[in-house]
């Protein structure tokens, strides 16, 4: 079986794979990439993370899964907390932007493996405009450096 949406974060498949997130962990600190690749050590889910994982899902057409999966985003009341109300105005504010909507009209979340310089790599793109683009979706608190 290949690499899929349901398997593509898997312990067997970061084993196989490497992924640009597991490259940058491995850069930072190779013991605790070390550690989580075999299973001893798992990254907490920061409020970044999520709110980036927030935008990520409505660009997918996924928020609703995204919301049931993570209660933890929901104020005691119901109402989003301010991270993903901010996290909204953002979606808000790109709808509006025709390139950016170009951009993000290619296909969602396609999933590619490879091999660069012998290592068995695997990418999974926001955005694929066959031949033309590959679109990678960020969101950043801040342009300055902190």
């Amino acid at each position: 079986m290949g690499v899929n949406s349901k398997n593509y974060f898997s312990q067997n498949n970061n084993r196989k794979y490497c992924g640009a997130s597991q490259f940058k962990a491995f850069m930072k600190c190779p013991a605790a990439a070390l550690a989580e690749l075999n299973g001893e050590y798992q990254r907490e889910e920061s409020t970044a993370l999520l709110v980036g994982s927030f935008v990520d899902a409505h660009f997918e057409g996924t928020l609703d899964q995204f919301k049931e999966a993570h209660p933890e985003i929901f104020t005691k009341g119901g109402s989003l907390r301010a991270e993903y109300v901010q996290a909204e105005k953002i979606i808000e504010r790109v709808s509006r932007d025709e390139l950016f909507m170009r951009y993000m009209g290619g296909k969602k979340q396609v999933i590619r493996t490879g091999t660069i310089e012998g290592v068995p790599v695997k990418i999974k793109m926001d955005s694929y405009h066959k031949g033309k683009a590959i679109v990678d979706l960020k969101i950043i608190k801040d342009f300055e450096p902190l």
